[in-house]
């Protein structure tokens, strides 16, 4: 039998250990979000994603066209997911994706590493990112479901451009990726995060299924030629405090 003072010990413990996880979610957000200011990001065009590294238009092909039979069907999960979106996943879509909205998920780890450096990496890689699946945003110019009919009411963030392919499902599955090469025992719960802020997107009414799938293959296709290029596995080392002094001052001058 447990006697009072053990159960009360026990309780006393599992109190700790959830003040100690808040606060480093509390350190996290903190860290991540002064990041910015301390140091000021340089754009450089090409380091992590090279020119013509991924064929986005022959990877994921044509949206299909409006007024097609296709597109109905899409069209009707939009407006079928937005008559039965609960108020959970009204307040999920509205928040704003960046590499902040992971960090729940890494929160203890990423104490061990530079956070500073692994924000700057993470910006300016989807940086390029964004460059490149905006230019074929504007060469299939799909217009979102609530500018096709009155019927969708969106919510959330939406940028004034087209739909195909979406930039979130592509950036979430991104950030995931590239945060589960340093955090490793993470990946699983980064990826399903991924999987939701892409599928949030149709809830919300500002993307079709079909933006959410080929952002998907998009996204893993940009994942797989940004985390098998140097300057990436550098970063990495930095982020991890494991790159040689001797490499570090190089890179500063």
């Amino acid at each position: 039998m447990v006697s009072s003072s053990a159960t009360a010990k026990q309780d006393g413990a599992s109190e700790m250990r959830t003040r100690v996880a808040h606060t480093f979610v509390w350190l996290t957000l903190v860290v991540l979000a002064v990041a910015g200011p301390l140091q000021a990001r340089e754009p450089q065009s090409h380091v992590y994603l090279p020119a013509g590294s991924v064929d986005a238009a022959a990877l994921i092909g044509p949206p299909p066209a409006v007024g097609s039979a296709k597109f109905a069907q899409e069209m009707t999960v939009v407006l079928w997911l937005q008559r039965t979106r609960t108020p959970e996943q009204i307040a999920f879509v509205r928040k704003t994706l960046n590499v902040e909205s992971f960090a729940p998920l890494v929160a203890v780890p990423l104490v061990g590493v530079d956070g500073i450096a692994l924000k700057q990496t993470i910006d300016s890689v989807i940086d390029e990112v964004r460059a490149d699946y905006d230019a074929l945003k504007a060469v299939f110019d799909l217009p979102r479901p609530y500018q096709v009919t009155d019927a969708v009411h969106p919510i959330g963030e939406a940028r004034p451009v087209a739909s195909y392919p979406s930039g979130h499902a592509i950036r979430a599955i991104v950030y995931a990726r590239l945060l589960s090469e340093i955090f490793p025992a993470q990946k699983k719960v980064l990826m399903e995060l991924a999987r939701q802020i892409g599928y949030g997107r149709v809830i919300a009414g500002v993307h079709y299924p079909t933006d959410i799938l080929a952002g998907v293959k998009l996204g893993h296709a940009y994942a797989d030629v940004i985390v098998e290029q140097a300057a990436f596995k550098q970063a990495v080392k930095r982020i991890r405090g494991t790159l040689p002094p001797s490499q570090d001052s190089a890179e500063e001058h």
